[in-house]
């Protein structure tokens, strides 16, 4: 029927700009904070080879992007970055406009699609990183290492784009803050758990990625001896790390959703106006045809009399 093939339509143009805000949110939100990311995984693969410390590479990374802002993101390591989020970003905000366009529930094929791409592009940039900022000469990944980092990967998903919505509604629900006079809204609860939840995770995380880069750097060394690795550098590199993805999946994350709510309901409102400007025209027929027609009818249930 002519009427259902409007709808169709009008849902399908509706579906294929929410993609396009999807894609633009990720973008946006992945240019923000690709620059401190760069500098902070360069950093941390140069001080986990020897290469340089902690310090020296911190401080010659953020005065190479002040210095030359426009060098530094035309960079591979810069890009490399980019790349890895602007795709989760996307493939995380695609999955959830696709779940709600089918009333289906997001968490599961979120959590397996943005681990899926974040795994794959992630692991490509630290191979890249690994042999661009390593000590030793340029070779394949050890298959442990890829494992680690899979692991890492993976808990750093569930915590930046899972955990969040329900860490948000305990707060909300939190009789400890009502009891203390602290009621918190959505909006701050979104953004302290989006910031919370991947920070803390780096605790755990952390641990895989430094045995990710000693396997790859010293393969022949012993366990008691990469357990003296990891307490020698494990402190300043957790905390580096939550520093890093503070900005990556906390503040990144709270960009993406803001810029991607934004954009969304200013379709939702064009669509509004589009519909009410149908439902005057169909109207405006239907008078003037008279009472009787289908025309008319039609604008009845528009305009919702009965």
């Amino acid at each position: 029927m002519p009427g259902n093939i409007g709808d169709n339509s009008l849902g399908n143009n509706t579906l294929a700009k929410k993609f396009g805000v999807d894609v633009f949110a990720a973008a946006l939100a992945a240019f923000i904070v690709s620059p401190f990311i760069t500098i902070i995984d360069r950093s941390i693969i140069e001080n986990a080879s020897g290469r340089a410390t902690l310090s020296t590479s911190l401080k010659k990374g953020f005065h190479s992007l002040f210095s030359r802002p426009f060098a530094f993101i035309r960079t591979p390591s810069f890009l490399l970055v980019f790349g890895v989020y602007s795709a989760t970003y996307s493939t995380a905000n695609t999955i959830d406009t696709i779940c709600s366009f089918a009333s289906r529930d997001s968490q599961t094929p979120k959590f397996i699609g943005t681990t899926l791409v974040n795994l794959s592009t992630c692991i490509y940039k630290d191979r890249a990183f690994t042999r661009m900022f390593g000590m030793v000469a340029p070779k394949g990944l050890p298959l442990g290492t890829y494992g680690l980092f899979a692991a890492r990967d993976s808990l750093t998903i569930a915590a930046s784009f899972n955990l969040p919505d329900g860490v948000s509604a305990r707060l909300r629900d939190s009789q400890f803050l009502r009891d203390h006079g602290v009621p918190i809204s959505y909006e701050t609860s979104q953004n302290v758990a989006q910031i919370l939840c991947p920070a803390i995770m780096q605790i755990f995380s952390c641990t895989f990625h430094l045995l990710g880069l000693d396997l790859y750097n010293r393969p022949k060394m012993s366990l008691n001896e990469r357990i003296e690795f990891l307490k020698r550098i494990y402190v300043k590199t957790a905390i580096t790390r939550i520093a890093r993805i503070g900005p990556a999946f906390g503040i990144g994350g709270v960009a993406n959703r803001m810029i991607r709510e934004r954009g969304n309901s200013m379709i939702i409102g064009t669509g509004e106006r589009l519909m009410a400007k149908r439902g005057a025209t169909v109207t405006a027929v239907a008078v003037s045809k008279g009472p009787g027609t289908g025309v008319h009818s039609i604008a009845k249930a528009l305009s919702g009399n009965r």
